[in-house]
């Protein structure tokens, strides 16, 4: 007897029984979801209550750049890193790559593994402090907690030196940079995990720039991003998820040691099943695949319940034509962060996928 498992996600939640491989399974019908982080509000608190609503599941701490410069994707993760000069006022941040101060102190941290001078400040991310406070409010219903890290690739190319080259190409200075960023996500799951103890982790290392890799502009080999990728993820005690809000070469980060790849499947749902071998053997060593089919543009108030899941149907559909699809290996978030729309759009797009999950 066969079933399409694609009408799965889109019925009342109840218990249902299905046959994969000859072995009755029961599936709850709630479909995983969760968002990326960022948000147009200014409110850490109404932010959270928003999160919580939504996705109660697998929450995650909210990033909000409008209520402070050190709260964007760069400033954030760079408090505490040497040669690192910020300029607040001016909403500016560049390596000096003259200077050396800082630097040997840096490489015995990370020798140490000293965790703690990696912190994040909560002046940097103040959400992510309340966050931890109230998720004792939801406890009963968490499957896991997503936390958010600047990407290396990203972090390489967005952030300057004092020449205004991107500090990815000075091997030096790069190495400094990815190995922040790990010790920086090995605070953050540490820090989740002492209060919380009993909840798996999903961190996603946030990568827009990886809509950049392989075009002209960017002469980086496939082998370094991936060596680059994988060596901020090494051994972290959580489920490692790549987000990308756009179009790339995803072998990158299916041939990578991450665990979860998430793209924007809005406006390129297709794309990722251009690559069949890489995506399918992706899947077979137990990755997920979180597809961002909520859009996080203007163009989410004309989107409706049902537009979103008849597109969550439709990349259901084409993942069961490569692989019998995992349940629970499907994630569906937004495209991306939603600090960029209005406080109306960010509410919608939360409440399109709450209603996906829910159907509430």
């Amino acid at each position: 007897m066969t079933h399409d498992l694609s009408s799965l996600y889109f019925i009342p939640p109840r218990v249902i029984e299905i046959s994969l491989d000859s072995n009755a399974k029961s599936i709850y019908e709630e479909t995983m979801i969760t968002g990326i982080g960022s948000f147009p509000f200014t409110s850490v608190d109404q932010t959270i209550d928003l999160i919580f609503s939504t996705c109660k599941g697998i929450p995650f701490w909210p990033q909000l750049p409008k209520r402070s410069p050190l709260e964007n994707m760069y400033t954030t993760f760079l408090e505490g890193v040497p040669c690192i000069v910020s300029d607040e006022a001016k909403n500016t941040v560049f390596v000096n790559t003259e200077g050396t101060d800082g630097i040997e102190e840096f490489y015995e941290n990370v020798a140490n593994d000293n965790i703690g001078a990696f912190a994040v400040s909560e002046r940097c991310a103040p959400g992510f402090y309340r966050f931890l406070e109230r998720l004792r409010e939801i406890e009963d219903d968490l499957q896991f907690i997503k936390c958010q890290v600047t990407g290396p690739f990203s972090m390489g190319l967005g952030l300057k030196d004092e020449k205004d080259k991107p500090v990815i190409y000075n091997f030096a200075f790069y190495d400094i940079i990815k190995k922040a960023l790990r010790m920086k996500a090995k605070w953050m799951i540490k820090t989740i995990q002492a209060a919380y103890p009993g909840v798996d982790i999903i961190i996603f290392f946030d990568e827009p720039y990886m809509v950049s890799f392989g075009s002209a502009y960017i002469s980086i080999p496939r082998e370094e991003v991936i060596a680059s990728l994988n060596e901020v993820v090494e051994d972290l005690p959580a489920r490692r998820g790549i987000h990308v809000c756009g179009n790339t070469d995803w072998s990158v980060p299916f041939q990578s040691e991450i665990d979860i790849v998430n793209y924007d499947a809005f406006a390129y749902l297709d794309t990722v099943f251009y690559f069949t071998e890489d995506l399918k053997g992706f899947l077979d060593r137990g990755g997920w695949i979180a597809p961002g089919i909520v859009p996080s543009s203007p163009e989410v108030m004309e989107e409706t319940p049902d537009t979103v899941r008849d597109r969550a149907a439709t990349f259901v559909e084409k993942i069961a034509s490569i692989t019998t699809p995992d349940t629970d290996s499907i994630l569906f978030t937004t495209s991306c962060g939603l600090g960029s729309l209005t406080d109306e759009e960010a509410r919608r797009a939360m409440e399109l996928l709450k209603q996906l999950a829910y159907g509430e």
